[in-house]
């Protein structure tokens, strides 16, 4: 059995990042199944067949667990009885189960898993397990964020786009001198210098804002509202705050699509007008 050290190095203590803690990492509230040892391996699958599972932790008369019933296991079980008279499926599963590997509830699996070796870890210890720990787990984690990722890169390009398109480079420096900038802060001089909140200071400032208006087509208010909503997002995904969801990915998209919608009406209306002209 390979165990880990529960106990919370002083590395792995608040530490941001998309891999962890462990306990973060779970499916919310998964709830694991033992079995006994003694457990029939035929009642094993079975059970692991009905909850969808391709491992089970193993526990002995005292409950602790001793190692793993998985399909691979199993698998490798029958293969070394192959030229035997035994039926792999009649054995107790403590003669089919693979090592336990464990990692500790506040550890941040980029330091102590190698995921290319294993599919999933015990998260916990022998007698205090917290769950189990997939690699599907981790990369549906990974994927949320990059999507998350994404999106922003496209957002501030889009904003970028959309600034340029109303007020042109020329009309930059006008813009900027306009924007509400905090003592000693660095005003910046290009768009790429821009912060996400600058973006916002700049298109809602009220010097600013009469400019912008017929592109939003909505009050200064509400376009606030939404930039501030989405830089919320922007320092929780860059600074791995918590873990993102389908309910923010799907804000970001919006906002993404809105802006786009919004600069495409806005060509259509200038083109109007310079073929009116």
């Amino acid at each position: 059995m390979i165990k880990a050290d529960v106990q919370v190095p002083a590395k792995y203590k608040r530490r941001p990042g998309p891999f962890g803690p462990a306990w973060a990492l779970l499916p919310k509230d998964q709830q694991p199944l033992t079995l006994d040892d003694r457990t029939p391996a035929s009642d094993a699958i079975e059970r692991m067949v009905d909850h969808g599972f391709s491992q089970v932790p193993v526990t002995n008369r005292d409950g602790r667990i001793i190692g793993v019933f998985s399909w691979q296991s199993f698998g490798k079980r029958v293969t070394d009885l192959r030229a035997s008279k035994v039926k792999a499926t009649e054995l107790p599963i403590r003669e089919a189960m693979e090592p336990a590997r464990f990692i500790g509830r506040e550890v941040y699996i980029d330091t102590e898993t190698d995921w290319n070796n294993i599919d999933y870890v015990l998260v916990g210890s022998d007698d205090n397990l917290v769950g189990i720990l997939c690699i599907a787990d981790v990369f549906g984690r990974l994927n949320d964020f990059a999507e998350a990722f994404v999106l922003l890169y496209e957002i501030e390009h889009e904003i970028r786009d959309l600034i340029m398109d109303v007020v042109g480079e020329s009309g930059l420096g006008e813009m900027i001198g306009n924007m509400h900038t905090p003592p000693n802060a660095k005003v910046p001089s290009s768009l790429e210098e821009f912060t996400f909140n600058q973006y916002k200071s700049l298109i809602c400032t009220k010097a600013n804002w009469p400019t912008f208006e017929s592109v939003f087509d909505t009050v200064r208010e509400l376009v606030d509202a939404d930039f501030g909503e989405v830089n919320e997002l922007r320092n929780i995904v860059f600074h791995f705050r918590r873990g993102i969801t389908p309910k923010d990915t799907d804000r970001l998209r919006r906002f993404r699509d809105r802006l786009r919608y919004d600069r495409e009406l806005f060509a259509r209306e200038q083109g109007a007008m310079q073929v009116a002209v």
